[in-house]
């Protein structure tokens, strides 16, 4: 786990539970991924790097660009974080946002790498298998990898399910070279 996801966890758990509590997950996942872009931009992430510029002056350029789509609350994390001199940890508090969002909704997104795409059928039953075993509803992402032979890699949450032959080949070799 990085230091940023650490720094990141309180304000996202705060703005989580403002947000459950005033029904806006939607406004406040959609504030936090546009405030996640802005931070990202190599222009922008230039000037948050310039020693040169305050923090207050950093939170006030990120609020012009995006002031308007920011409400009241959202413009003050905004403020809150710049003044701590945080902004940089925006991508990592939406994250964090989503997935105790995921969590508190019983969903959590799973992203399947394979070297083939998956059919239809295919796809569908990996969903059921599981939302079995996780006890939540999934949804599913697809990518596909053809340095992996055959077989997936499955990530959901902190599940990670490497069943994949450049994996299963991998650990042969290492077995071999004993």
């Amino acid at each position: 786990m990085s230091d940023f996801t650490t720094a990141a966890r309180p304000y996202a758990n705060a703005v989580f539970d403002l947000a459950n509590q005033a029904n806006a997950l939607d406004s406040w996942s959609d504030a936090l991924a546009n405030l996640a872009a802005v931070v990202s931009d190599a222009q922008m992430s230039e000037l948050l790097d310039d020693p040169e510029a305050g923090k207050i002056e950093k939170g006030e350029l990120i609020l012009k660009v995006l002031g308007d789509k920011l409400n009241e609350q959202q413009q003050n994390l905004v403020k809150l974080m710049a003044e701590n001199g945080r902004l940089k940890l925006m991508g990592d508090v939406a994250e964090q946002f989503e997935i105790a969002r995921a969590k508190a909704e019983n969903k959590i997104e799973a992203e399947v790498v394979s070297a083939f795409e998956l059919s239809a059928e295919q796809a569908s039953e990996l969903v059921n298998t599981l939302k079995n075993k996780l006890g939540c509803d999934v949804s599913l992402t697809t990518t596909i990898d053809e340095s992996l032979i055959g077989g997936v890699i499955i990530k959901a949450g902190d599940t990670i399910i490497d069943a994949s032959m450049k994996s299963q080949l991998d650990s042969l070799a290492l077995s071999l070279g004993r």
